[in-house]
């Protein structure tokens, strides 16, 4: 099999199988936790990690199953990948984050927001790489970020 093959059968197979993400609705029902979304964010990057090393495994093998398995790896990737990003938008940014009311908590609330939008955009860069310490970087900024969100 070609590489343009492998290629065009994986993004094939990555937008055939990407589901919709619900990792929580938008109803003020406070059942999900601050701190349930972090645990959730580590588990997709050690699941992007795992993935990425997978990938790069399987690469170059040309029994038609590693090629199963690389397309399966790719998809799971995106998938954790874009659930990182819904959380940061669709929980953080929507749901938790306020602006201040003065300015005096300006400085704090943009902070938050620098860092979710650095979240969000490691988030992209592990969709387009298998580079481990692309991941290391998101994890970093997570860290940050839950830092700066307990003040």
């Amino acid at each position: 099999m070609s590489a343009r093959k492998l290629i065009v059968m994986v993004w094939l197979s990555v937008f055939a199988v990407a589901s919709p993400l619900l990792a929580h609705c938008e109803v003020p029902c406070g059942i999900y936790t601050d701190e349930a979304r972090f645990v959730a964010l580590e588990e997709d990057l050690k699941t992007i990690e795992r993935a990425m090393g997978q990938i790069t495994e399987l690469t170059g093998e040309a029994a038609a199953q590693s090629a199963n398995q690389l397309v399966r790896w790719v998809a799971t990737k995106e998938d954790h990948a874009s659930k990182i990003q819904h959380v940061v938008t669709h929980y953080f940014m929507t749901q938790r984050l306020r602006v201040p009311e003065d300015g005096e908590g300006l400085k704090g609330y943009t902070e938050k927001l620098v860092l979710l939008h650095k979240i969000l955009r490691g988030a992209m860069k592990c969709k387009q790489t298998v580079d481990a310490a692309q991941v290391a970087e998101v994890r970093e900024l997570v860290h940050e970020f839950k830092h700066a969100y307990g003040k």
